[in-house]
């Protein structure tokens, strides 16, 4: 089975129904565990000046840009995800319902590997279906 067909098999008609961030961000959708680096959305911006000009506390955390995507994730939860693609980069996108969108990029630095989907939550070297370890390097675990 090919990368995004998997992704699409496991994830489109499901919903992130919880997640949690520190090293990586874990996005519990439908069973499955979807684990990266970083994740990206437009909304960023807005959000980081909102904080930045409203939330007292928002320059002295040390992982700032947590605020935000913490925000939009939770805004994405309990959205069905209903298209998601891969750019030739390996760069995971998801769309949800509303055109609300997320990406999963392949471009962190100082890492051994990028995003992975699988059943458990651990790094790919441990388990996964589906996972990406470095730009344009996308496998697909047979067993």
């Amino acid at each position: 089975m090919e990368a995004l067909e998997m992704l699409r098999s496991k994830l489109i008609g499901s919903f992130i129904s919880r997640f949690s961030t520190g090293d990586t961000w874990d996005l519990y959708i439908g069973g499955y565990w979807l684990t990266a680096h970083d994740i990206i959305s437009e909304d960023e911006k807005v959000l980081d000046t909102l904080f930045k000009d409203n939330y007292i506390y928002f320059e002295s955390t040390v992982d700032k840009e947590c605020i935000s995507k913490s925000a939009i994730v939770a805004a994405a939860m309990r959205r069905e995800i209903i298209s998601v693609e891969l750019d030739n980069l390996g760069n995971l996108k998801i769309e949800f319902g509303n055109n609300f969108k997320l990406t999963l990029p392949t471009n962190v630095g100082i890492v051994d590997w990028q995003w992975c989907l699988n059943e458990t939550g651990v790094d790919p070297y441990q388990n996964y279906l589906v996972a990406c370890f470095s730009e344009g390097k996308i496998q697909v675990n047979e067993k």
